[in-house]
């Protein structure tokens, strides 16, 4: 670190300001960076810091406080029958680190987890992982320009101060049980998809399952292949499902099932072909980002995908009329999350599976009540209804002028990029509102995430910064822009979708409003224009320390490497 100068004791002339005797750009403190939750957020964060960058490390400290027991994030608490990734396991994966030996074209939860925790150890990326460490409250010290951060850990609870704190929570993070008259009251066997219960012996008894989204469509035809099983499904309304990348294009050799293995030979040209590997997964990925066109509302790449769709799923119900009424939607592919749910279709051509299309009224000690007034005695009652996804942080959050980033966003939750919020300084977010989560690849989206708050921290750190926040008019402006975007998108369609809060009609919180080429271009540099930005130094020039920069005092180094002709 370069020396304290006179930080803080310049005068408020420029003819006042006193020199400072560090090259330019020399960091004056070490910053201070808190990140909340370990999954594969923090895990690509850490590793940018501990091997991409290693020159970070002389520039902050970093910590990342987990509440749960160990590391993942959602692959860690969705263990329920069937759990599966929706996008190929060649896709979702550490862009540092591609699994070349997936076993299947899509990767079970059990496999991921795996995956993640083999990669971590690895890396060493738990090096600065505090388990079992929960935040409960982060109070902005405009003093001190720092948090003031409540974490209660299994034997203390203490105040970590943070130059910076980055909510790795993600999305889909806080399950919470729905909203049902006397669900509690039940006497049979209660469980959530997020929290299930693996000890119970499902076979041989009559399951309730509520809902029919990513998790619904995967757990409905797991029970109904269990010995003795009567599963019955309760679905609001339809969605698609739908296996919309086929596997069979992006394979070296024809096969048409849903979800092939890979072979031994392919695993093992996969792993001893790096360049191979790398041609397979950008094949993949070049394939989802130029169906970004397909998202746009009544074009005729919506227009033909929904048609295939619709044609796929009435082929998996024998045509059945009654069937393909009840479960194939009228509104357009994609406003909704489109998920593969292998055998899910398939599923109620069987005797033990019955499909129910009005809601859940109310619950009794022993049977499921339909607002039609139908009575269904069960066993057991599967929630799949999903998370909390109100994108509010788990924790009390009072930011700059006392604003509560909870109360902010009760309503309508906005930000800068997916990355930012407005009074909120010094804070950082994976997977923010609006950020890349229906279309392209979340692992790379969180990975040019961190390459932008990298970017950040070397501005902040070189040049003094004490603090940095979006500017209101910005945000306002750019959500203004982008929800005209959005009404060209197929999420504004007439669906109920948890891209709009479950609200019919209801702005896009969720989702970004472009391609995720579009996002990777925006957040590839720094718009310090968009950021009220405050200094520890009253001239905000200070940096510039001595007039030399530290590389040209090394007679070692080559001073003229830009000239070019």
């Amino acid at each position: 670190m370069g020396d304290i100068g006179n930080l803080g004791m310049n005068g408020d002339s420029p003819s006042e300001t006193l020199l400072r005797h560090a090259t330019a750009f020399t960091p004056i403190r070490k910053l201070k960076v808190v990140t909340v939750g370990c999954g594969f957020s923090a895990l690509v964060f850490a590793h940018k810091l501990q091997h991409q960058y290693p020159q970070f490390q002389d520039l902050l400290t970093h910590k990342i406080f987990e509440s749960r027991d160990d590391i993942g994030g959602t692959w860690l608490v969705n263990r329920y029958p069937g759990v599966q990734c929706d996008v190929p396991a060649h896709v979702y994966a550490f862009p540092f680190d591609p699994k070349p030996d997936w076993s299947h074209f899509y990767a079970t939860g059990e496999d991921i987890q795996a995956y993640v925790k083999a990669t971590a150890k690895k890396w060493n990326l738990g090096r600065d992982v505090h388990l079992r460490h929960r935040v409960t409250a982060a109070l902005w010290q405009e003093d001190r320009g720092q948090w003031a951060i409540t974490v209660e850990a299994p034997d203390r609870t203490f105040v970590e101060y943070a130059d910076f704190l980055i909510s790795g929570q993600g999305v889909l993070n806080k399950w919470r049980w729905p909203d049902i008259e006397g669900l509690h009251d039940f006497r049979g066997h209660k469980c959530h998809s997020a929290a299930w219960d693996e000890t119970y012996n499902y076979s041989g008894k009559t399951i309730a399952v509520i809902g029919n989204g990513s998790s619904g469509v995967q757990i409905v035809p797991t029970l109904a292949k269990l010995p003795g099983t009567k599963v019955i499904s309760f679905q609001r309304s339809p969605n698609y499902v739908y296996t919309h990348l086929t596997p069979s294009l992006t394979r070296p050799r024809a096969d048409d099932t849903h979800n092939p293995a890979y072979t031994e030979e392919e695993k093992q040209r996969f792993r001893n072909d790096k360049k191979y590997h790398r041609d397979y997964r950008r094949k993949l990925i070049s394939g989802i980002n130029s169906a970004f066109r397909m998202f746009v509302k009544g074009s005729p790449e919506n227009q033909a995908i929904t048609e295939a769709a619709r044609k796929q799923m009435a082929e998996k119900l024998n045509h059945d009329p009654v069937l393909c009424a009840k479960l194939i939607p009228e509104w357009g592919l994609g406003c909704r999350r489109i998920t593969p749910g292998e055998g899910y279709l398939e599923s109620f051509m069987k005797p033990n599976v019955q499909l129910v299309t009005n809601a859940v009224a109310k619950v009794t000690e022993n049977s499921v009540i339909s607002t039609d007034g139908q009575e269904f005695q069960v066993d057991v009652i599967a929630c799949a209804t999903g998370f909390d996804v109100s994108l509010k942080p788990n924790w009390k959050m009072i930011g700059r002028n006392g604003v509560d980033l909870n109360e902010a966003w009760a309503v309508d939750p906005e930000s800068y990029l997916s990355v930012a919020a407005c009074d909120m300084p010094n804070f950082f977010i994976f997977l923010g509102p609006n950020a890349v989560i229906a279309h392209g690849s979340l692992l790379e989206s969180i990975n040019w995430t961190a390459d932008y708050m990298l970017k950040w921290f070397q501005k902040v750190a070189t040049e003094n910064i004490k603090s940095i926040t979006p500017k209101t008019a910005v945000v306002k402006e750019l959500i203004s822009y982008g929800d005209q975007i959005h009404k060209t998108l197929i999420w504004t369609d007439s669906c109920t979708s948890w891209f709009k809060r479950n609200i019919p009609g209801g702005r896009v919180t969720a989702a970004f409003a472009g391609s995720a080429m579009l996002f990777r271009k925006l957040i590839s540099e720094v718009r310090a224009e968009d950021f009220e930005i405050e200094y520890w130094s009253k001239n905000r020039w200070e940096f510039l320390g001595n007039g030399f920069t530290e590389y040209e005092l090394n007679p070692d180094n080559d001073l003229s490497w830009y000239v070019e002709n």
